[in-house]
């Protein structure tokens, strides 16, 4: 009797086994299958939004926009706008990495100016931006279906205080840092209004180079 009752312990404990092999291999080739659809998708994802962050910023440093668009936008007209961009066009001849100060402003309002140098820099969306002009300038950005935000701060001065625009963007608390994209480029920029042909703002008689950092997510 006790033979058997051993036996069927025995018998028992191979079942036991060869089940938990078997859930095991299950999982395993689960795992196999399953994993590479989802880092495709996390990749593939990640590839488009990087692609139009990219594709949104080039828009603005190498693109004048559609004409009269920032005239369009200061009057409110933000649903008449289609293309924005910040190209400085001079007599007709784009400037490359030279942005137009009207055109900035237009969107991105005056801004903030540094105490020491007085050199201005910007943030969109700002405390005066309403959702209407959130959305339309997402629209016309190419943004439409994604949150962004911007900034245009001068590099390389070093009296300049960076601390307000670190400040600023940290206190932007819907940005997801684990899903966010970020695209920079760097440029000048010059007043059209100045007499001189070209006039870039400047510091201690030198052009100052400024920075457009855009977060996408």
């Amino acid at each position: 009797m006790d033979k058997m009752k051993v036996k069927n312990e025995s018998g028992m404990v191979s079942i036991d086994l060869m089940v938990a092999i078997v859930l095991v291999i299950a999982a395993v080739m689960l795992a196999i299958l399953i994993m590479p659809t989802l880092s495709h998708e996390d990749k593939d994802w990640r590839i488009k939004q990087y692609m139009t962050a990219t594709r949104a910023t080039d828009n603005l440093v190498q693109d004048a926009g559609e004409p009269g668009w920032e005239a369009e936008w200061t009057a409110g007209n933000y649903s008449n706008v289609t293309k924005m961009g910040f190209l400085y066009i001079e007599n007709g001849n784009p400037q490359q990495k030279v942005l137009d100060l009207k055109k900035v402003k237009a969107l991105m309002g005056a801004g903030y100016e540094d105490n020491v140098t007085r050199a201005p820099w910007w943030e969109y969306p700002n405390s005066t931006t309403s959702y209407d002009q959130r959305e339309n300038a997402a629209r016309a950005l190419g943004l439409g279906g994604y949150n962004f935000y911007m900034e245009l701060h001068p590099v390389g001065l070093n009296l300049f205080n960076s601390t307000p625009v670190e400040t600023n963007l940290n206190n932007v608390k819907v940005i997801n840092f684990d899903t966010v994209t970020v695209v920079d480029r760097y440029v000048y920029i010059a007043d059209p209004d100045n007499p001189e042909l070209i006039k870039y703002l400047k510091f201690d008689n030198k052009a100052i180079h400024y920075r457009l950092n855009l977060w996408v997510w």
